[in-house]
């Protein structure tokens, strides 16, 4: 069911524009065969709704052109949006205006209307000039929905490239990706370190490719060893990527028989892929807001108002994340030998890889540094134990890289008043 899922994610741009597409031919195949008299229900419209073959040609004709003209309009407005948010922002947010439901919606609506005007206008012919049809009133109808969406596709696109609304969704995006690792993970058991207990042997498993690790299907793992006393142990996040060979898991077991072409059975619930997908790897939507924040720390934007507000929003997110006890979660299932342990959350690691990029390019702009201390107080309200400590180590951190680029006394009081604080 998750590949499922990862697949449709991955594709769902496309799916988007099929689908009305589909709806457009299911349309166009209703009216032809409604105005041939193949259905006999055109005596039961309403003659308000019906027009000559003549006039059905010529409205069919303009909506045609009409909608071809629209969809090319649409599609260099979208070409456009994408190379301002590859230049201004990063080029691995494009996916999140491109999977933008009204984005591909509205370019299926436009295409699917050019197919049924174009369709349905084959199949008028001079021997059926004495009907009355009902594809001119559908064609009219389309294109008043048409005009509806290309309104809404155009406030769509206004709001989209504010920085405030897109870093908005990607927060939202970021959470609901936490919130379902959390969920995942609360009928399990989390522990800061595990022991792997005594085994007669162990094997390692090893990638077939290279790629990024997005999905582990730890319930197939389970599946495929529940009849054996073992324990896996997952070394890669998700996220992570991954060198073809490279040692990707061990298996520990006693002395039951395994199957020769175990290392190739227990491969198969791993998913590697050639691009990140933001389906369960909440670091790369965290990588996103980072890599906004860069883009506005740049000599060529200067903007740090937005990095601060992107500062603000990493904050937020590794907040939830310090809440989380525990960075190895134990995954086992009743009636199953077999126990996987993975690495899912680490907390020091990721505080380090949300700020330390930033801090290398902001460390001269006191503002930044203020806002990243800042973050830290408003997380140490939320963490409490091992992970306080680590935010208590990593203003430290901040601190110590910092102060030396500012030399008046005004600037190292603010800091140390801002550092005092956490």
């Amino acid at each position: 069911m998750q590949r499922i899922r990862m697949f449709y994610e991955d594709n769902k741009i496309w799916l988007y524009i099929l689908r009305y597409i589909l709806i457009a031919i299911v349309l166009s195949i209703t009216a032809i065969l409604i105005d041939t008299k193949f259905v006999g229900v055109l005596t039961f419209i309403p003659s308000i709704f019906l027009t000559s073959i003549d006039l059905a040609k010529v409205i069919l004709a303009t909506l045609a052109g009409a909608l071809l003209t629209i969809t090319t309009f649409t599609f260099s407005t979208i070409m456009v949006v994408l190379t301002m948010y590859s230049s201004e922002f990063s080029p691995r947010v494009v996916d999140n205006f491109l999977n933008d439901k009204i984005s591909m919606k509205v370019l299926g609506i436009f295409v699917g209307g050019f197919l049924y005007c174009i369709s349905t206008l084959f199949f008028m012919k001079n021997s059926f000039s004495n009907y009355l049809v009902i594809s001119a009133s559908i064609a009219v109808a389309y294109s008043i929905l048409s005009i509806i969406y290309f309104v809404i596709f155009v406030y769509s696109v206004s709001s989209s490239i504010q920085a405030t609304k897109l870093i908005g969704r990607l927060y939202d995006e970021s959470y609901t990706i936490i919130e379902k690792a959390l969920d995942d993970r609360k009928n399990q058991i989390g522990l800061d370190n595990y022991e792997v207990g005594t085994y007669a042997k162990h094997i390692d498993i090893h990638a077939d490719r290279n790629g990024y690790l997005e999905l582990i299907s730890f319930n197939s793992i389970l599946e495929r060893l529940k009849d054996f006393d073992s324990k896996i142990i997952i070394k890669p996040r998700i996220g992570e990527f991954i060198y073809k060979n490279q040692n990707i898991a061990r298996l520990y077991y006693n002395y039951e028989e395994l199957d020769e072409n175990i290392d190739e059975t227990i491969l198969k619930p791993f998913s590697i892929e050639e691009g990140r997908i933001a389906f369960n790897d909440y670091q790369f939507s965290i990588q996103k807001i980072i890599d906004i924040a860069l883009r506005a720390l740049s000599p060529g934007i200067n903007d740090p108002n937005t990095a601060i507000h992107c500062i603000n929003i990493i904050g937020v997110l590794l907040s939830k994340l310090g809440e989380i006890e525990g960075k190895y979660t134990v995954i086992k299932e009743d009636g199953y030998k077999a126990v996987v342990i993975y690495e899912d959350f680490n907390f020091k690691e990721d505080i380090y890889l949300s700020f330390y990029q930033i801090l290398h390019y902001g460390k001269e702009d006191i503002s930044v540094i203020a806002a990243m201390f800042d973050a830290l107080k408003g997380m140490s309200l939320s963490v409490e134990g091992k992970n306080l400590n680590t935010i208590r180590e990593f203003k430290d951190y901040i601190y110590t890289s910092s102060k030396d680029n500012f030399h008046h006394k005004f600037d190292l009081d603010f800091l140390e008043m801002k550092k005092d604080k956490i």
